[in-house]
């Protein structure tokens, strides 16, 4: 369990703590970045921890239901719903990530959705079962599980 030292800090040496953090993630630019920054930052648990709690936030938005969403991802009850009221106050933040990734999800499958359209009208003209298996196995393969 993470853990703080008793030792407190003067409140100008703790919020120029924080915005040294705040504007280290806000530095960062790219995917790998991130990804490098937070090994630095958080030990494996704290990852996971907080990559559980982004991903109920996105299956709360997508109406999943919480029972669900605590089996599926094997996290509590009570971890859910502490999640979910987070994002009922309205603070923006879980609002904002998960909106862009709902966002992202719903341009990427609009663009799919156009490039089979197109491969239907320019498929080739032999060979079209293989054709199709290919074509199925590579969505099957960039799937998501939710």
């Amino acid at each position: 369990m993470t853990q703080v030292s008793r030792r407190l800090l003067r409140k100008d040496v703790e919020d120029r703590v924080y915005e040294v953090l705040l504007e280290s993630i806000a530095s960062v630019k790219s995917k790998g970045a991130v990804d490098k920054l937070l090994d630095d930052l958080l030990s494996p648990t704290e990852k996971i921890m907080l990559a559980k709690r982004a991903a109920i936030a996105l299956l709360l938005a997508k109406k999943y239901n919480q029972r669900t969403i605590a089996t599926f991802l094997r996290v509590g009850l009570e971890t859910v719903s502490k999640v979910s009221r987070i994002m009922q106050k309205r603070t923006g933040g879980y609002e904002l990530v998960v909106s862009g990734i709902i966002r992202n999800e719903k341009l990427t499958a609009f663009l799919e959705k156009i490039d089979d359209a197109l491969a239907e009208l320019f498929k080739p003209h032999r060979d079209w079962s293989s054709w199709r298996k290919a074509r199925w196995e590579a969505k099957i393969r960039n799937a998501k599980p939710f």
